[in-house]
Order: C-alpha cells, then sequence, then structure tokens
C-alpha cells in the first residue's frame, strides 16, 4: 500500500506575484484562494491541488535540461479543451508550442508562464 496520498501544493517562482495570478487566473481559469500578497499567492485547481505563486529575489524557473539535452517542466496540467486553450493562449501573447499527437498518450503543448515557468498542457488519455 502507497504511503503518498496525493500531491497537495505546489510552489512555483515568480517576481511578480500580481502578474501571475492575473495570468493563471485568466489563462487557465484558476482560483485564487485569498488576498494576493506581495510575496506570496495561493491559487486552487478544481481537482483540489494549489498552487502556490512565491516571489523571488531573482528570476527564476523550475524548467531544467535533461540528459537529452530538452528542457522539461516539473509540471503537467490537464486540461478540458486543448485546443481552446492552445487558441487562447496564443492569442493573448502566451509563448506556446505547436500541439503535438503522442499517439496513446494523447494531446499536448508546451506553454510559459510570466515569469518562463514551463506547463506541459495536456489533453489527457485519449477516448477509445
Amino acid at each position: 500500500m502507497s504511503i503518498v496520498k496525493e500531491i497537495n501544493c505546489i510552489y512555483l517562482p515568480t517576481t511578480n506575484t500580481e502578474n501571475a495570478v492575473k495570468w493563471y487566473v485568466e489563462t487557465l481559469g484558476l482560483e485564487l484562494m485569498g488576498p494576493v500578497h506581495e510575496n506570496q499567492a495561493q491559487l486552487r485547481i478544481p481537482s483540489g491541488t494549489s498552487i502556490f505563486l512565491i516571489r523571488t529575489p531573482k528570476p527564476t524557473t523550475l524548467n531544467y535540461i535533461e540528459i537529452g539535452g530538452t528542457e522539461q517542466s516539473v509540471l503537467t496540467i490537464e486540461v478540458y479543451d486543448i485546443h481552446n486553450l492552445f487558441n487562447k493562449m496564443k492569442n493573448n501573447g502566451t509563448f506556446v508550442s505547436p500541439i503535438e499527437d503522442n499517439g496513446s498518450c494523447g494531446l499536448n503543448f508546451y506553454a510559459y508562464d510570466p515569469d518562463g515557468n514551463k506547463l506541459d498542457i495536456w489533453g489527457g488519455w485519449p477516448s477509445k
């Protein structure tokens, strides 16, 4: 039996809490859990997982480079309508990669929040 029940909170760095909150609420529809503090804000995904935006003294991200040289994100976000969100993000100026069809793993694309944190946007498992 697993000891771990779930991932409850994810902490993302930001240099501008207000700007980051605006982007996550307007772009991804996340719920603001309380007042925005200059050094942090708490957002909720409908499934219950929280994203804490934590202000850092200098720009930083959680992105990393894997052995093969590809930049990786630390977070995959499953969305309801990947095509609609892709178009919305592209039209609002968010840097997005093309949508990829990964066969049995479904569709995804990558997007960057205002601080450069790379997000894997995933359309979920394909219907059979």
